[in-house]
């Protein structure tokens, strides 16, 4: 006798307004099923992967309708997918799916997918712990049977990860992140068939070369999503993944130092950062800083370009890492600290000429002691006001054009260092200097 899990009562009220699909069965498989088996219903996230022996133009209208939410319908793949809003929580994703079949025409492509049965759809997942697929009666309101094709439910039961093939990760390499997040989140262990696969894998010299950066992207945004991204990303690096994409040979000493700041002004911008525009894109800028810096330029390009990066984000990282023009000091932090004597003022006075992503390397690269003061800046004090706007320059016609953003910067200064305390003070200084120096 097998006991079948509880959902709990959140998944259950939503897997009880799913219809029936009309001449077939309905299980559920996937994370979801290996979630609910290792750790419980109370372990569960906010999505779900449905598949059915039934027509899925069908059934997956029906679901959409029976939710009152629009359907995104991928015929090529044979999947659907809808979103359902809770109250008070994230929307709920719902994925549907027929059985298929796979074919790789190569590997690291996108497969060509048919309609299949139950046994070939276990055989195109990863590993067999996400193969076990729970029958749900929608008329008995509850799981009647589970189905386990590729023995996934007694490695969920050893905690280990298992391939389900050892070309698993030629096929996809992409799974080689998703091994990493998995074994680190849920403590998981390999076994001589996953060392045989991931050596198989790392030692094809055309591994990503038919991958897009886009699914590589895809994949980094998922590990920095972990409840400990480092952990992940050791787990990248010693089992040489990186390497194989990038060519970064290893985690040196500056590297995870500097990785470790990043998820240290992570954990500020998300407790903080409400008053800071775009944080979400900021913790990420400064990911990608810390990962690459060190690296020569005529390689950063082609590693930017493996791991994914938009184009407008890797010309910033390229533009801070290996471009010293807009720098307002020579030594990077060593340089800071000389012109500005480790002033406060003066140094908010100067990180207020550089741009943002020259301002995130500084807490990169700055001195431990000086952390507080860097988050304080770019959460708060950064996007302070300055007491005059460029408006008031332009309406005072003797000052040359070329000289408005220095004097700014100067009014900047003065304000960062007390010397100038409200805007009345400032537009005094101001009103003495253009008699000064353009009568």
């Amino acid at each position: 006798m097998i006991r079948l899990p509880d959902p709990g009562p959140q998944w259950r009220a939503i897997l009880e307004r799913v219809p029936a699909p009309s001449g077939g069965r309905l299980f559920v498989v996937g994370g979801w099923v290996r979630d609910l088996l290792l750790l419980g219903p109370f372990s569960l996230g906010s999505d779900i992967d449905l598949v059915t022996d039934a027509d899925l133009s069908i059934w997956a209208p029906a679901v959409a309708r029976a939710f009152g939410s629009e359907l995104r319908f991928e015929p090529g793949f044979l999947t659907a997918r809808i979103e359902v809003g809770q109250e008070g929580g994230p929307p709920v994703r719902i994925d549907m799916a027929r059985f298929r079949r796979e074919d790789y025409e190569f590997p690291g492509m996108l497969p060509r997918v048919f309609p299949g049965s139950i046994e070939e759809d276990a055989l195109r997942r990863d590993f067999s712990m996400n193969a076990v697929f729970l029958e749900w009666s929608p008329d008995m309101k509850g799981f009647i049977r589970v189905l386990d094709p590729a023995g996934g439910r007694e490695d969920i039961r050893r905690g280990r990860i298992r391939p389900l093939k050892e070309g698993t990760f030629i096929e996809d390499p992409t799974r080689l992140f998703r091994w990493a997040r998995l074994s680190v989140r849920l403590g998981l262990s390999g076994d001589a068939f996953l060392e045989r696969s991931l050596e198989k894998a790392l030692e094809a010299f055309d591994l990503w070369t038919r991958v897009g950066g886009a699914r590589v992207f895809r994949e980094i945004e998922r590990v920095l999503l972990e409840p400990d991204p480092l952990e992940v990303l050791e787990r990248l690096f010693s089992s040489r993944i990186i390497e194989s994409l990038t060519g970064i040979p290893g985690l040196s000493r500056p590297r995870r130092q500097r990785l470790r700041r990043w998820l240290r002004f992570r954990e500020v911008l998300r407790t903080r950062g409400a008053s800071v525009p775009g944080w979400e894109s900021l913790e990420r800028e400064m990911f990608f800083l810390a990962l690459l810096a060190g690296l020569p330029r005529r390689r950063f390009r082609a590693a930017g370009e493996r791991l994914g990066l938009p184009v407008r984000l890797m010309d910033r990282v390229e533009r801070v890492l290996y471009e010293r023009e807009g720098w307002s000091f020579s030594g990077f932090y060593a340089g800071m600290e000389r012109i500005t004597g480790r002033d406060p003022g003066r140094m908010r006075s100067v990180a207020d000429l550089l741009d943002l992503s020259r301002v995130l390397y500084l807490v990169l690269i700055g001195r431990e002691s000086d952390l507080e003061f860097w988050e304080e800046y770019v959460v708060r004090e950064r996007w302070d006001p300055p007491l005059l706007g460029g408006e008031v320059l332009l309406s005072r016609p003797k000052i040359p054009a070329p000289m408005r953003g220095a004097i700014l910067a100067e009014l900047r200064r003065l304000q960062r260092t007390g010397i100038l305390r409200n805007s009345a003070e400032a537009l005094r200084w101001l009103e003495e200097k253009i008699s000064e120096e353009f009568p």
